[in-house]
């Protein structure tokens, strides 16, 4: 299942070219959330301060619709194209929908990205990264641990 998340950034006047996360969540990648929020949860036992951990991890893939109009054409008609296709789903009104597994957002709108990381609280998962050259963080909508268990029980 591909999943696209509304991201923020810690930065209020720069997001790093990362407005989305593409996250292909597969049963082995909600199975391995799923057994980190069970570590979380053990953790809680032996200190309840414990909020969130953090994972290295690049399994979203960070990107912004939008292009410069005045791009080649070809690139301008593929920008539509996937803006449509998330305004379709319904991104403006939800923070995380899920998406034709032949959506692939234009390969130079995909941000380079340091230090992507899961991050781990009680009941869901989000994704976080620095952007390249960048000195702040971007965090994605979190996946419930309800469509992980979902997907995790479908393999």
């Amino acid at each position: 299942m591909k999943l696209v998340l509304k991201v923020w950034s810690r930065n209020e006047h720069d997001d790093g070219g990362c407005d989305f996360a593409l996250v292909e969540l597969t049963p082995a990648v909600a199975s391995l959330a799923i057994r980190r929020i069970g570590a979380l949860k053990k953790q809680k036992e032996t200190d309840e301060d414990v909020y969130e951990t953090y994972f290295w991890n690049d399994d979203a893939a960070y990107f912004t619709p939008w292009l410069n109009r005045s791009g080649q054409p070809s690139d301008v008609a593929a920008s539509r194209g996937t803006e449509e296709t998330l305004e379709e789903l319904g991104i403006n009104e939800a923070e995380l929908i899920e998406v034709p597994e032949d959506f692939q957002p234009l390969e130079h709108r995909i941000a380079s990205v340091e230090c992507g990381q899961m991050v781990v609280r009680e009941e869901r998962v989000t994704f976080a990264a620095i952007p390249k050259h960048c000195s702040f963080y971007v965090e994605s909508a979190e996946v419930p641990v309800a469509r992980l268990r979902a997907v995790a029980g479908a393999a």
